[in-house]
């Protein structure tokens, strides 16, 4: 019987943390996600939404566009996450990712997964420009809470690790609720 009572006991103190647990860490990044709801933004700005979607045609279709500089296309939605569409003309060894950054205050968005899951290897030079891809979400913000933000894309050289930006392109996004 004494077993009994402190497994019980044991249980429910586990069920308590566990729910402790959640309720804390919902707080804090509703606190955190909060700051994105009422952003005041400049209206000269011609922010627009990134594409939701597209069929596995217009995707084959990007295999194909022609470009003349670095360039990144965003689809998708702070729901299903985002595709990253990435051209660069590789002049040596390296690596290019993207990097987020919310527009009015400069705040880093999602660093570790932006880098990291749309991180691609460039193998070495090449005559013409490569299209790389990745996708993931982006943490901050909450569904159809829309917010600008800006899209930067980098390369970091095999060789002495510099980071050098190659371009970049505004969207007003919404963001993953966790």
């Amino acid at each position: 019987m004494k077993i009994l009572k402190i497994i019980s006991i044991s249980v429910g103190l586990l069920v308590l943390l566990v729910i402790g647990l959640f309720w804390g860490s919902n707080s804090y990044y509703e606190g955190q996600d909060s700051k994105l709801y009422n952003i005041d933004f400049s209206e000269d700005e011609d922010y627009q939404k990134p594409t939701e979607y597209l069929s596995n045609k217009e995707i084959d279709s990007l295999k194909t566009i022609k470009v003349e500089s670095a360039k990144i296309e965003i689809i998708g939605t702070g729901y299903s996450g985002y595709d990253f569409y990435m051209w660069h003309k590789p002049t040596e060894k390296g690596e290019i990712y993207i990097k987020a950054f919310e527009v009015t205050e400069n705040r880093r968005l999602s660093e570790w997964k932006l880098t990291n899951r749309t991180r691609n290897i460039v193998t070495g030079p090449s005559e013409d420009f490569k299209l790389f891809t990745g996708n993931t979400v982006v943490d901050e913000g909450t569904f159809e809470k829309y917010y600008p933000a800006r899209f930067e894309l980098w390369f970091k050289s095999s060789d002495d690790e510099t980071e050098k930006k190659l371009t970049e392109k505004s969207y007003f996004i919404d963001g993953w609720d966790r």
